[in-house]
């Protein structure tokens, strides 16, 4: 890559941006970078490790806490004369992407007042509260605008006034996207269901799946004692998951079997559900690499979306998903749309499952009566997934940001 100059825009921290930072990684060394980011806990010491991780760019945090107190009072009180404001002008980019997110006032204060300092060749934001700010910077400067979407934002689970803020996000990405010089997705489908509902032509689409780098992972253990080792790991365990589903499931057969959950369980109701099944061993989060490694003493891991949950589900490939295959275990995924896609690349790698109890009923018989085969193939799959790690997935990234600035 040759050098050149870039500016990351994000509404979220660094530890919650995984894609940013992937992204940084790519460039360490070989660019001129500025970050925006925010702090958004008060006691988290994650971000500032990934700032001392990329010393060499600058990375400017603002705070989305009530400290300052002004800025926070401005952009809540923006952010509310903003919707307010969004029924008669319905068609404002500048009170509608206000009315979306209100760090997107911090954001706008923040590069108007020094964009001197922000002057790139390229401005890349992520997530959808700094697409706005971006673009302004971008009309100021000169630079090129780029947008990770990374999922299809009208889809995701909204709270409150769903339907407004459907139309309001609709808006938003109907009229920024035209402007950008390309746009990234996290999944093939997020990028087929913005052709099909936002716009046709999308500038120069590009699918970067959320992989990781295949040093993260050991080669599989060899098991042989009876149980099927199950795995799952989120940041929290609840409903809504398809775990209640598959401990239905598991209790109703008659195999030996331990399952492993991976998180934190926030809801006293699910404890109980818990406590149905008596093979569950309950861990709280671990750091991603420690996480990668273990994942090595398993024999499945489960992929349970639920495509009921809102439209991403039905076409969202998991992080857990990746790390499963490419920590080499047999994955037991339901059947949405995405993941039943994207595991016809692997097709000795999975099972796949209706999104019922009697679903993955039969999914768990025929992992039981495979057991031996899919063991032996440990190793197989392991090699065979390192196609998809992130040292060659960054390549994409390379490819169009070299196309784009060359």
């Amino acid at each position: 890559m040759h050098h050149h100059s870039y500016t990351f825009i994000t509404t979220a921290g660094l530890d919650s941006n995984p894609r940013l930072v992937k992204e940084l990684s790519v460039l360490k060394r070989n660019a001129s970078v500025h970050v925006i980011a925010f702090n958004v806990h008060r006691h988290s010491s994650h971000d500032g490790i990934i700032v001392q991780q990329f010393s060499d760019f600058t990375i400017k945090m603002l705070s989305a806490l009530r400290k300052p107190f002004l800025p926070w009072l401005f952009s809540s009180f923006a952010h509310e004369v903003a919707r307010l404001l969004g029924l008669v002008f319905t068609k404002s980019l500048l009170i509608h992407s206000i009315a979306h997110d209100k760090r997107t006032v911090l954001l706008l204060a923040e590069l108007l007042l020094h964009k001197r300092k922000y002057t790139s060749e390229m401005i890349i934001c992520h997530n959808l509260g700094a697409l706005y700010p971006g673009y302004v910077l971008s009309r100021i400067t000169g630079a090129r605008l780029a947008f990770d979407m990374e999922d299809y934002h009208p889809g995701e689970l909204i709270e409150g006034n769903a339907e407004k803020e459907k139309k309001r996000r609709e808006l938003i990405l109907q009229k920024m996207l035209p402007h950008c010089a390309y746009v990234s997705f996290a999944a093939d489908g997020f990028y087929e269901l913005t052709k099909k509902y936002l716009i046709a032509d999308v500038p120069n689409p590009v699918v970067i799946y959320n992989t990781f780098h295949s040093d993260e992972f050991i080669e599989p253990q060899p098991l042989t004692d009876e149980k099927i080792r199950f795995i799952w790991f989120s940041q929290t365990i609840g409903w809504g998951r398809g775990l209640e589903l598959f401990l239905e499931a598991i209790i109703r057969l008659d195999y030996p079997y331990e399952i492993t959950l991976i998180g934190r369980v926030n809801d006293a109701a699910f404890v109980k559900e818990l406590r149905k099944c008596p093979h569950v061993l309950i861990y709280p989060p671990l750091q991603q690499a420690e996480l990668h490694r273990q994942l090595s003493a398993y024999d499945i891991g489960l992929a349970l979306e639920l495509s009921t949950i809102d439209l991403n589900k039905n076409y969202a490939l998991s992080n857990k998903l990746f790390a499963y295959l490419q920590a080499g275990l047999f994955v037991m995924a339901t059947d949405t749309l995405g993941q039943k896609q994207f595991l016809q690349r692997f097709p000795m790698h999975h099972v796949l499952c209706k999104q019922t109890v009697e679903g993955m009923c039969e999914a768990i018989r025929i992992i039981a009566h495979a057991l031996p085969q899919i063991r032996e193939q440990r190793l197989t799959r392991y090699q065979a997934a390192r196609c998809i790690a992130w040292e060659h997935e960054q390549y994409k990234l390379i490819q169009v940001w070299e196309k784009i600035l060359e």
